[in-house]
């Protein structure tokens, strides 16, 4: 394990697709610091004198984007290893098939964990002279980073066990990063169904000239009982947890997020290590 984790992290520092991944996750967090600062620019010359655009807003952005890049970097890195015969060359000196998708695994969880750290510098480094400093307070951004970094990691484990299970490059490329959008639109819409309001609340209109008072009425869209614990569910599932957390900033994400994204990571790999254990290696 340890040969192979040595080999595999001089073969991710040598990969293109890393260092793709890193200068795009980068340079959207310069972007970000940058644009934030040119807006906040507009606003003063149009005489918004008071007019602050806060670093917070553009540092909490970098999950949108790791699971996206993960998709692609993780069907690229694991593909390779097929493409190339590099799987079957370590099973022939003697590794183990569980030793081979646990090292690939790790290799791909730091990756992930990398370019989530990559952002954070390249935003903070020109945020910080443009912007100001972070306003939310340290023990909030600090949860926030490690749900983020957590769900990267589960969504990652995922993405590693298509890889392992599809000898099929393109393939697997397809399918990952379907599934990365798929969970982040999934994710928008399942917010917008819970965040229905209960009870629509008082309101006042005109009509023929007066003002007529209606009264609070029940919401026949909000969602109760257990389809309401489904979409929960759902909901909670890494991908899907990227708008959760980006609507939970100001409160902390539930407790709950991480431990759905540990269950998803020991369940994709326990599930993705017995099915690499029966594969059929061409």
């Amino acid at each position: 394990m340890v040969n192979l984790l040595s080999a595999g992290f001089l073969r991710l520092w040598r990969s293109r697709s890393f260092w793709v991944c890193m200068a795009i996750m980068a340079g959207v967090g310069v972007f970000e610091a940058v644009e934030g600062w040119w807006v906040m620019i507009e606003f003063r010359a149009s005489g918004a004198a008071d007019a602050v655009v806060s670093l917070d807003s553009r540092y909490f952005i970098f999950p949108f984007l790791s699971g996206i890049l993960m998709s692609a970097f993780c069907a690229l890195f694991v593909g390779a290893e097929y493409s190339d015969g590099t799987i079957r060359n370590k099973l022939i000196v003697g590794h183990s098939r569980r030793t081979i998708y646990l090292s690939n695994l790790v290799l791909c969880v730091a990756a992930g964990v990398l370019l989530c750290l990559g952002y954070i510098a390249a935003v903070l480094a020109a945020g910080f002279p443009l912007l100001g400093p972070l306003h939310t307070p340290i023990p909030l951004i600090l949860w926030y980073t490690l749900c983020s970094v957590v769900m990267t990691t589960a969504v990652t484990a995922l993405f590693t066990m298509f890889a392992m299970l599809c000898q099929n490059k393109a393939v697997t490329a397809v399918t990952c990063i379907f599934l990365s959008y798929f969970l982040l639109f999934l994710g928008i819409y399942l917010n917008s169904r819970l965040e229905e309001p209960e009870i629509y609340p008082p309101y006042e209109y005109i009509q023929d000239g007066q003002i007529v008072t209606a009264e609070a009425q029940p919401n026949p869209s909000y969602i109760r009982g257990a389809k309401r614990a489904v979409y929960q569910f759902f909901y909670d599932l890494p991908g899907c947890q990227v708008v959760q957390l980006a609507a939970s900033i100001d409160s902390g994400a539930p407790p709950r997020l991480p431990l759905c994204s540990l269950t998803v990571i020991v369940l994709s790999t326990g599930a993705g290590t017995a099915l690499f254990r029966k594969k059929d290696l061409k």
